[in-house]
């Protein structure tokens, strides 16, 4: 190693140094320049809401103070006390890296004894230690290595086991899981931030705990090994050399942290065009629109490979000029230091310098340059990190951002970007901190009815669908809704299941044990196909509420489905449900969940669709039978008589709530031909959701 540099060191030329030393730095300055410069345009440029970043100031992600306060509530998660495995991990770690070191010192001195030995010709000396010495001592160097391995991807494991079920605890909880997809529009892709960032962070943060803790072993035991050999002041010359280093790669290294976490974003991005052609590829597939799409996931890929090309770029030319500064001058100043005992006596020690036997300086060289590369690369390590910390920090922000909102999202509150209105302000859009704990609407438990008492439709954009909406339905009174798409029928059901906060008026409702929603597609989670009626029920459940196999059953013939247990193979199971299932069947396996579960308020929302007219009449016969009070959104005729009450809206703001009336059931189906004011606003919020 110390001829290679020696190489390096002699082909160098001072003026050819500096000038190239200049130009690279002035390279990086204009290169981080212009790349800045890019990346503002590009985010100024999107028209995603939730990129519509310009006019509020952008947060600098890098190592700074809000890093540290990231940091301070992140890693209570990572290690939650001092008798946790974590901690164990953590000393195992450092009693591994203090191994490490103290083998470091071993073979430099190994190694002096051995050059020693071959430049005079000590065949005895040479077999003893290169042989049979070393043959000893690679057992434990070799585990030392590997156990360091394997500490580092235990810890980063943990942290990351750690972090997700911490995260996964605030995301499902309740229905926190909705609200940061439908209400808070501050994370874009949670799933990433649940998976891969989280992941990469764990990594990071293992690594990051053994790359600082080394170099500091490191530098304190062969500092003080080299101050011994070649006098005090050297290690600290060659400390105060690597200091001035880091300040200058400080100072005109690229924020390569912020980089970093603009580079995951746009990989979410372009994971989610993906995953949006997954969801929707019957659609797409009908409308032949795969050069359409193609060209969406194309140009969300450009955006990834140019802004990585781009920071590959900064980092060829940082990299230069770290080699330059770290590296290679790093070692013409090691070449004076080692070499000053021996050409000035002022300099020489009891280990170095006196002793004029040139087979006792070659082996005192050869140690000395092993402590000094040692404190070398440990300093250098430790500087490097620096840089390695900010691309972390891109990581940091990320994952403690996602915790933030789950956060405020758990404690009901709630931020998105908010459409002004136009004679206001022309329509510029703004974020919005919505606080539910502070809404003026009161919800009441109470079983057996339901009661709107001047309640506003209100979306979580703030567009006021219907100003107040007042009606009682107690159990027993079926009710048809009716009206336009856009009226606020959909609205009105995820205002009664908490949904979406209520803004005023009071709201009286039973438990949300008690009431049951079946959408038009219905969800069939993964599990086996008794999962598929008792959801979110497990068998064990199931059984101690008295429903065993022969009652699922009976709940089955009831919908017409009996044949499918035998068809997909009993009870248990396992197929991809959303495949295997027709849609009539899909929305008939959940009105048997419906049943199971015998709600006293079901909410059912074009749920029969699929289903012909006779086995329709059935369930909702039965539906009756079991005591299950219906809310029905539908356009089929063939409903009304199932139901005893209407609840009509216009699609203008206003609605009535009656007893149906024979001679003009007719009526309740006149509303579903053009698109209201209220509409408008509705597709302007359902599109903030896509």
């Amino acid at each position: 190693m110390a001829n290679v540099f020696s190489t390096l060191g002699q082909k160098s030329k001072k003026p050819l140094s500096g000038v190239l030393v200049v130009s690279l730095i002035y390279a990086i300055y204009k290169a981080k320049k212009q790349f800045t410069k890019n990346i503002a345009g590009e985010s100024s440029s999107s028209k995603k809401p939730a990129l519509q970043e310009g006019k509020k100031k952008q947060k600098k992600v890098g190592v700074n103070a809000e890093f540290f306060e990231q940091m301070k509530k992140l890693l209570p998660i990572c290690v939650p006390g001092v008798l946790s495995k974590e901690s164990g991990l953590l000393v195992i770690l450092a009693t591994v890296l203090i191994a490490r070191t103290w083998l470091d010192i071993w073979f430099s001195g190994f190694n002096g004894s051995v050059v020693k030995a071959i430049v005079s010709r000590d065949r005895k000396q040479f077999i003893a230690k290169a042989i049979v010495e070393f043959g000893l001592m690679m057992w434990p160097m070799s585990i030392v290595n590997n156990s360091l391995k394997l500490t580092i991807n235990a810890l980063a494991l943990s942290f990351r086991e750690r972090l997700t079920k911490h995260a996964h605890n605030q995301y499902l909880d309740g229905i926190t899981f909705y609200k940061i997809s439908n209400l808070d529009n501050r994370l874009q892709n949670a799933d990433q931030l649940l998976t891969q960032d989280i992941d990469k962070f764990s990594d990071n943060l293992s690594h990051l705990y053994s790359d600082i803790a080394k170099p500091v072993v490191d530098i304190f035991l062969f500092a003080y090994k080299l101050g011994e050999a070649i006098g005090n002041e050297a290690p600290f010359f060659m400390i105060a050399y690597f200091v001035m280093s880091g300040v200058l790669l400080r100072a005109f290294s690229p924020p390569f942290g912020r980089y970093t976490a603009i580079e995951q974003k746009l990989e979410g991005d372009f994971r989610f065009t993906h995953s949006r052609i997954i969801t929707h590829s019957e659609e797409i597939a009908f409308y032949r629109g795969g050069e359409r799409e193609k060209e969406v996931v194309n140009n969300t890929f450009k955006k990834i490979s140019n802004h990585v090309r781009k920071v590959y770029t900064l980092r060829f030319l940082n990299g230069i000029f770290d080699s330059v500064l770290v590296k290679y001058c790093a070692t013409m100043t090691a070449y004076y230091l080692l070499a000053r005992p021996v050409f000035d006596p002022r300099y020489a020690t009891k280990h170095m310098g006196f002793d004029s036997d040139p087979t006792k300086l070659m082996e005192d060289y050869s140690r000395n340059s092993s402590y000094l590369i040692n404190l070398s690369q440990a300093v250098g390590r430790l500087i490097l990190t620096g840089r390695d910390l900010t691309r972390f920090a891109g990581y940091t922000s990320r994952v403690a951002d996602l915790f933030d909102v789950l956060s405020d999202v758990r404690n009901g509150k709630y931020k998105r970007t908010m459409m002004s209105n136009e004679e206001d302000s022309g329509g510029a859009s703004k974020n919005k901190v919505v606080d539910t704990n502070n809404t003026k609407g009161k919800v009441l438990i109470r079983d057996g009815v339901i009661i709107f008492d001047k309640v506003p439709i209100v979306t979580p954009n703030s567009d006021i669908l219907l100003k107040d909406l007042s009606f009682q339905v107690s159990t027993g009174m079926n009710c048809l809704i009716s009206g336009p798409n856009g009226c606020g029928k959909s609205s009105l059901f995820r205002i009664l299941g908490d949904l979406w906060p209520l803004f005023g008026g009071n709201l009286t409702k039973p438990a949300a044990n008690k009431l049951f929603y079946v959408p038009q597609k219905p969800y069939l989670p993964l599990g086996s196909f008794r999962d598929q009626v008792i959801y979110p029920d497990t068998r064990a459940e199931a059984l101690s509420k008295g429903y065993d196999d022969k009652i699922l059953m009976e709940l089955l013939d009831t919908v017409h489905l009996g044949y499918l247990v035998e068809r997909e193979g009993g009870w248990d199971a396992v197929q991809d449900w959303a495949d295997v299932l027709s849609g009539g069947e899909k929305q008939r396996v959940a009105m048997a969940r419906l049943f199971y579960h015998k709600p006293q308020f079901a909410i059912l929302d074009e749920c029969t669709s699929a289903v012909s007219v006779d086995i329709e009449a059935t369930m909702y016969e039965h539906a009756r039978e079991v005591d299950i009070t219906l809310f029905t959104v539908s356009h089929r005729t063939s409903l009304i008589r199932h139901h005893e009450y209407l609840l009509r809206f216009d699609g203008e703001g206003h609605y009535e709530f009656r007893k149906m009336d024979p001679e003009d059931l007719t009526s309740a189906f006149g509303f579903g031909h053009g698109k209201s004011k209220p509409q408008a606003k509705l597709d302007q919020y359902n599109g903030d959701q896509e």
